[in-house]
């Protein structure tokens, strides 16, 4: 019967063998234990990027969190991982990368949201349709539109804002406030105080038409608009025109009588025109019959100014 006991060189074999794998074992706990050691600690974190947001307090709480729930361990076994997760977590952080910078220290960039509105009464809104949470001046806050709509909406009005901005720039327009109903209904509040209704977006141009319209009466809506219309009122969901009412016109203007009153307009400055040039040629006729005198052989010329005598 075979036995290993009996193979010299296969227990030679063996031994080597063991040998290696003994040595690899304390090879690893010396490294782990020197790594462990207080020189290789991490004792410093350094945020770089947007950080004027940053809550100071609320930070080193969540950085003494990790170093004291066994995470940190040193320099080479800290989860970097699970420290950007947790500031993922504040809602104003977009995006975080992370990396140990030799001996103690751990660097975090941080980009964060950048406020275009205000959502609702609360948060912000950022460009592509985050609602967050952030630490904004109150003089910025002031300078941002106001938004509202729904909660699972915030990206589609986020999408829209730029849109109105550039249809009402043209007439020399700016929002103030922007509103999205629950029937996905748009409603703008100019910076005078004025509104518009758009309506729904039933169709992917019914709000540009609408637009054109507005934009093709801009003199006439800015004729009639002041700089403080608390009670002013434009409805674009017509279909030929649009309803307006505003503190000089104290009453509602349809499309028709919008035309209307330009085709007036127009015809006003045409016969008056006409007028000027119709006095002018009279008077010269006129003058001309004025300054004409009776030929001295024309007997019926004579005899007509006698009977006038």
């Amino acid at each position: 019967m075979f036995s290993i006991w009996h193979d010299i060189g296969l227990m030679q074999k063996v031994a080597r063998a063991l040998w290696r794998v003994a040595a690899a074992l304390l090879v690893f706990a010396g490294l782990a234990w020197v790594l462990q050691q207080p020189y290789f600690a991490i004792n410093q974190f350094r945020f770089v990027g947007d950080v004027e947001q940053l809550d100071e307090a609320r930070l080193h709480g969540l950085m003494n969190k990790h170093l004291t729930d066994g995470l940190a361990g040193g320099f080479f076994s800290m989860d970097l991982n699970s420290v950007e997760s947790s500031l993922k977590d504040i809602s104003w952080v977009k995006s975080t990368s992370i990396r140990r910078v030799w001996p103690h220290e751990i660097e975090v960039s941080i980009e964060a949201y950048k406020p275009v509105a205000v959502w609702q009464a609360g948060g912000f809104l950022s460009s592509d349709g985050q609602v967050f949470e952030a630490n904004v001046s109150g003089a910025q806050k002031s300078k941002l539109l106001i938004t509202e709509g729904p909660a699972e909406a915030s990206k589609l009005v986020a999408d829209f804002i730029p849109k109105f901005t550039e249809w009402l720039k043209p007439m020399g327009l700016t929002m103030s406030k922007l509103s999205l109903s629950e029937r996905y209904s748009w409603r703008v509040v100019l910076s005078n105080g004025l509104e518009i209704e758009f309506g729904r977006e039933d169709t992917p141009t019914v709000l540009e038409e609408r637009v054109r319209r507005l934009q093709q009466s801009a003199k006439f809506v800015l004729d009639n608009i002041s700089e403080n219309e608390s009670h002013g009122y434009i409805d674009l969901r017509y279909p030929n025109g649009f309803a307006m009412r505003s503190e000089s016109l104290h009453r509602v203007s349809n499309g028709a009588e919008i035309n209307k009153q330009l085709l007036s307009e127009s015809e006003t400055k045409t016969d008056a025109k006409s007028v000027v040039k119709t006095s002018k040629s009279v008077t010269k006729k006129t003058t001309k019959e004025v300054v004409k005198k009776p030929r001295g052989g024309d007997k019926s010329d004579t005899t007509r100014s006698k009977e006038n005598r």
